[in-house]
């Protein structure tokens, strides 16, 4: 099966250096994404470095910083065995002018032939909260 994915778009007034924190700061982030337990990286916040994530009632997670550019876009990778690789993305978008968007894109790669209902199950359970989640993260970075 080819890559599956799912975004979603949400106008802010907020400028990219407000928002960014709320991506990278676990306090922050913890505000918008409540099911997040624990969120660590070994390191710098570039691409390429591993850390540890883990969501509620959700075994901890090996995490690769995919892409990182600083107030533009933060891309976390997850591996997760008999299913795929995963992008949890958020993003920055610049309309134009201090015109701007919060992006959420979750997509799937998946590692071997998957059957629908087993892709459908999985990409609804991941991406259920996805607008819950950018609804709170702007309300937090407008006030």
């Amino acid at each position: 099966m080819k890559k599956i994915s799912i975004s979603f778009e949400l106008p802010t007034v907020s400028m990219p250096h407000k928002i960014w924190p709320y991506f990278v700061d676990f306090s922050l982030r913890k505000l918008w994404e409540t099911d997040l337990e624990e969120f660590t990286i070994t390191g710098e916040i570039k691409s390429g470095v591993n850390g540890l994530f883990k969501l509620e009632n959700m075994p901890a997670m090996k995490v690769i910083l995919s892409t990182v550019l600083i107030n533009k876009e933060f891309t976390e990778r997850f591996d997760i065995p008999d299913i795929g690789i995963l992008f949890f993305s958020h993003q920055i978008i610049e309309y134009s002018d201090n015109n701007y968007a919060i992006k959420a894109v979750i997509e799937l790669e998946p590692k071997v032939e998957l059957s629908n209902k087993v892709c459908y199950d999985f990409m609804k359970n991941i991406s259920n909260d996805i607008i819950d989640k950018a609804f709170l993260l702007k309300d937090l970075v407008e006030k």
